[in-house]
């Protein structure tokens, strides 16, 4: 696994792309209409900025996986974070703006509140051999090298049942986060 730089942000948001357009989550989010790959590439742009500004964005030595994950406590605050969240929220909806930020809302209300890595993004391309595991791998090996549990959130039921098998725990359900989806928050103690 190699840290990502901006060199990669070209990769990063294919990866993205390719991944996660079917997500029920990012889907609430990003709405049904409108041009969808412009609206998935500035939510990936937006997510690979923030996460490269807090020192968790990672690639697989292939670079045909990507994760985004960092230490909860990490506030740093950069301009080009700022304007790319600007420009993914102006190329949404008002109502899907007003909606989403709800739904965060609800999000960081019902996360765990000690300190954690947010395990935000995972994504590997078609062929991409093992870097679902190296990734994997590497980044339980970082929550335990930091003595810190994992966390994140899925929508999506196969998501939850392998990540179920890999250690995490579902710790708060939210039955209708949007569209009638589940949410799942769950964890993965330090091991």
């Amino acid at each position: 696994m190699i840290r990502a730089t901006t060199k990669d942000k070209t990769k990063a948001i294919a990866i993205i792309n390719e991944t996660f357009d079917a997500n029920p989550s990012v889907n609430i989010v990003i709405g049904a209409g409108g041009n969808r790959s412009k609206k998935i590439s500035r939510l990936a742009s937006y997510a690979f900025i923030k996460a490269l500004n807090k020192k968790g964005a990672y690639l697989s030595t292939n670079k045909m996986g990507i994760t985004l994950c960092f230490s909860s406590d990490d506030n740093s605050f950069s301009l080009k974070e700022f304007i790319s969240e600007l420009r993914f929220a102006f190329s949404i909806p008002v109502k899907k703006v007003l909606e989403t930020l709800k739904r965060e809302s609800y999000i960081k209300k019902n996360r765990y509140k000690g300190k954690h890595l947010y395990f935000w993004f995972f994504g590997v391309t078609k062929g991409g051999n093992r870097a679902a595991f190296e990734l994997k791998n590497n980044i339980f090996d970082y929550s335990h090298k930091e003595q810190l549990p994992l966390l994140l959130e899925t929508s999506v039921q196969r998501n939850k049942d392998i990540y179920e098998r890999y250690g995490f725990y579902v710790y708060h359900e939210w039955k209708d986060s949007g569209g009638g989806h589940t949410l799942w928050f769950m964890m993965r103690d330090v091991k």
